[in-house]
């Protein structure tokens, strides 16, 4: 199995510049939905993140979520953010990004995931052998068990800086 160790680590997903994603090489991005594009209790996108969006799509990146979410949420932003989505996608389990990467007809070299927990959004694409890209949290203090859970992935996070493997 693949170590989760990110491929870059950023702040927060408006560090990641359409500039980033040419230097990797990456023209599919895959991006997680909770905590990563907007914290759990918003439940509708900010003009920041749709402007965000718009930036990557106007310098030819396709777009996608890829959510483990259950609910309707995943479904909800997409609309708003005119981008496609899965929900329940099971992370770090690998079929159904393989799936969409094949129906999309992108390679693994050309794609990456962003998203902000270890165990999930970074060993799901380690597995996939597609760059990772990983974000701090929006928000953890609503929910002690998330806490502790970013809390273990310290190690897979501490050895990066300035967004770069070291």
């Amino acid at each position: 199995m693949p170590l989760p160790i990110p491929t870059i680590q950023l702040h927060d997903i408006y560090q990641l510049t359409p500039e980033t994603l040419r230097e990797l090489g990456v023209r599919f991005l895959m991006m997680d939905l909770d905590n990563t594009l907007a914290p759990y209790h918003i439940h509708t996108a900010d003009p920041r993140l749709a402007d965000w969006i718009a930036s990557l799509r106007g310098a030819g990146i396709e777009l996608f979520i890829l959510s483990n979410n259950h609910g309707d949420r995943p479904a909800r932003f997409a609309a708003q953010l005119g981008v496609d989505y899965v929900n329940r996608a099971k992370k770090p389990g690998i079929r159904t990004a393989m799936r969409i990467m094949r129906e999309r007809g992108y390679l693994p070299e050309e794609t990456a995931i962003v998203g902000d927990q270890i165990y999930t959004d970074v060993l799901c694409a380690a597995r996939c052998g597609v760059k990772s890209i990983c974000v701090r949290p929006i928000c953890i203090s609503r929910n002690p068990l998330l806490a502790a859970r970013y809390f273990l992935e310290l190690p897979f996070r501490g050895g990066r800086k300035n967004g770069q493997n070291k």
